[in-house]
């Protein structure tokens, strides 16, 4: 890539937490590695919250997690599908060789997300699709909040597979074997296609998406 004119500059991006630990902070190694001069502003923002910064123009654009409510001019670029598993603590070890329906799932304490994240309205439309309400015992305010509250045996939650991976090899945590199916979500990235980016943010960008997985 011809490098001339970003030895400086800035750009500021909007991301939800499970897009930037699944997904963005390797680009974003990799992109100040080639162009270390350039500026980073990174907001850490829930997927309405980004799509709002777009729009505002406050950010040259947003990485998070769908479902993603995208209007024009604003457009959706899909960089990577990921799966979400449902995991408890050690203490649920039990049900780590059983296989669990979300009914049989609302026995148990849960902890998601808050209401006003796009992570909850996608897990209410899949509980109110098998005829259940999702009712969860904790709301965290951030997705790096769920793990520990896991751990310390607070409920079971659903996690991007890649976020809870490392603790289930150290077996912190137990995955839980489901009979109903969650969809897969994509990690996605948010433009204003009406909105000129400057040299630096289309760099990143093209970065971004040409090493979507």
């Amino acid at each position: 890539a011809d490098s001339s004119g970003l030895s400086h500059g800035s750009v500021a991006i909007g991301a939800s937490e499970t897009a930037l630990n699944i997904f963005l902070l390797d680009k974003l190694k990799s992109f100040h590695m080639t162009y270390p001069g350039i500026r980073l502003k990174l907001y850490n923002h829930s997927t309405p919250e980004a799509i709002e910064a777009v729009k505002s123009g406050k950010i040259d654009f947003a990485v998070v997690s769908t479902p993603a409510e995208v209007d024009s001019p604003l457009k959706q670029i899909m960089l990577m599908p990921f799966q979400e598993i449902l995991v408890g603590g050690t203490t649920f070890t039990a049900l780590g060789s059983q296989e669990l329906s979300l009914r049989e799932v609302k026995n148990y304490p849960m902890i998601s997300l808050g209401r006003e994240t796009m992570t909850y309205k996608f897990y209410n439309s899949v509980f109110l699709s098998h005829g259940l309400d999702l009712s969860p015992d904790t709301e965290a305010a951030t997705a790096d909040q769920i793990l520990p509250l896991v751990k310390c045996e607070l409920g079971l939650a659903f996690l991007p597979q890649p976020m809870a991976a490392p603790s289930l090899l150290k077996k912190e945590i137990v995955q839980i074997p489901l009979k109903d199916e969650i969809p897969e979500r994509q990690i996605c990235l948010v433009y204003d296609s009406q909105h000129p980016m400057g040299a630096a943010a289309r760099e990143l960008k093209n970065t971004i998406v040409s090493g979507r997985g």
